[in-house]
């Protein structure tokens, strides 16, 4: 034998055989209680009873709803006003200086129950004055709000931040909405509003 032929041989000995996986099936053990759990399952969905009410559960009656009093909204006056005037009235009642008018101490807020009321339904547009300051914007008709709904917002800003006038009751709303169910225009400024 030459002496190149050693060392390729020297050279493959020295080398470890490839890596292999051993087949290592699942003990015996664990493959038992899988399928113990599959009976137990199978076992349950067969002898449980299928379809129909369930007896289980909650089985009161349903009561009726307590009729509400005219003079107490049960709308939320503080959650319609978070979420449909405080944007642009503020959470303060403050307004925003010379583009949004002020809720406290504000003489509409203040003022004549059927004409605040007429704000919600319709809107106004155009000159407005709040607390000898002209306010010359828009204040979207909220409508689509229920009677006792509209009155549980005015209830709230007629009692919040030094205002202390007395609550509205739904009935008022509810007359003015019957009253000016034909308009459909915004109020044009203050002046038409007091008419």
């Amino acid at each position: 034998m030459s002496s190149k032929n050693i060392n390729k041989n020297q050279q493959r000995e020295r080398e470890l055989s490839e890596p292999d996986e051993k087949v290592k099936p699942l003990p015996w053990f664990f493959l038992m209680f899988l399928g113990a759990v599959a009976m137990w399952g199978s076992f349950y969905i067969v002898s449980s009873p299928s379809g129909g009410a369930s007896s289980n559960g909650d089985n009161r009656a349903i009561s009726k709803p307590q009729e509400s009093i005219a003079m107490t909204p049960s709308a939320d006056g503080q959650a319609i006003f978070t979420g449909k005037c405080a944007a642009c009235h503020q959470a303060s009642g403050l307004g925003v200086s010379g583009v949004f008018p002020p809720l406290a101490g504000a003489e509409w807020v203040l003022g004549d129950p059927k004409i605040l009321s007429n704000i919600l339904l319709h809107g106004v547009v155009g000159e407005l004055k709040v607390k000898d300051v002209i306010y010359k914007g828009a204040m979207p008709a909220f409508k689509t709000l229920s009677d006792d709904e509209i009155a549980a917002v005015l209830t709230f800003i007629r009692s919040q931040w030094g205002n202390s006038a007395s609550p509205i009751p739904t009935d008022v709303v509810k007359a003015q909405r019957e009253l000016t169910k034909d308009r459909e225009a915004s109020y044009n400024g203050g002046d038409e509003l007091i008419k």
